[in-house]
């Protein structure tokens, strides 16, 4: 048995949120149709929400 613990604070109401969870933190920057993420290891990822229930995502790495 494994346990999960996430959290999401609000920084800026509909524009910035804190996320933390047993795995780590991340920040969101955004609203729901297209927002960035950045978590605690260095990965970035950036969604658009599209008309007819599809997303597009983009993941990133932090450079060395």
């Amino acid at each position: 048995m494994s346990f999960y613990y996430h959290k999401r604070i609000t920084l800026i109401p509909r524009v910035l949120h804190l996320n933390i969870s047993s795995h780590g933190w991340s920040w969101s920057f955004g609203g729901r149709r297209a927002h960035i993420t950045r978590d605690s290891h260095g990965r970035r990822s950036a969604a658009v929400r599209l008309p007819g229930g599809f997303t597009w995502r983009r993941d990133s790495r932090r450079r060395r």
